[in-house]
């Protein structure tokens, strides 16, 4: 791997998604009553899958050809695990504001996490070979599920 002659939508990938692994481990909450305190980390409830989607995010930026940009079913992929990982951290992100006990306490390894994932998914998006698309990716997979349904290699 030469981080010099990576593609752009590749590096930014892997930066963004090697943030979002860190700041799993980091404090997302911290506690702190009558003066005894504690923090939690990311790696709690869906907390697991946000980590795991920015592994798998990681992953499809570092597999292949890494002077090109993801072919369009790559793409698609690293779309469907960078919006899953928004997604969840988001709806963390209300979830904790909502409640009275929890909401001030939110940790900077919560806002790393999440400005992470949304940088996954924004750098995904905007960096993408231009003849990408939505619409031609879900074709390709309807096509390929249909194939491998009808027991065609």
């Amino acid at each position: 791997m030469n981080f010099q002659t990576m593609n752009k939508q590749r590096k930014w990938m892997l930066i963004a998604a090697a943030v979002g692994v860190i700041s799993m481990f980091m404090p997302w909450i911290k506690i702190s009553i009558f003066g005894m305190g504690g923090s939690q980390n990311g790696m709690h409830g869906n907390g697991i899958v946000v980590f795991i989607c920015f592994l798998a995010g990681g992953l499809i930026a570092f597999l292949g050809n890494q002077e090109k940009s993801l072919d369009q079913s790559k793409w698609m992929l690293a779309i469907v695990a960078s919006a899953l990982a928004a997604l969840l951290m988001i709806i963390n992100y209300f979830r904790i504001t909502d409640n009275p006990f929890t909401s001030g306490m939110i940790s900077f390894g919560f806002y790393l996490a999440l400005i992470a994932a949304l940088a996954l998914l924004v750098v995904t998006i905007i960096f993408r070979d231009k003849s990408h698309n939505f619409k031609e990716g879900l074709n390709e997979w309807k096509e390929k599920i249909e194939d491998k349904t009808k027991g065609n290699p």
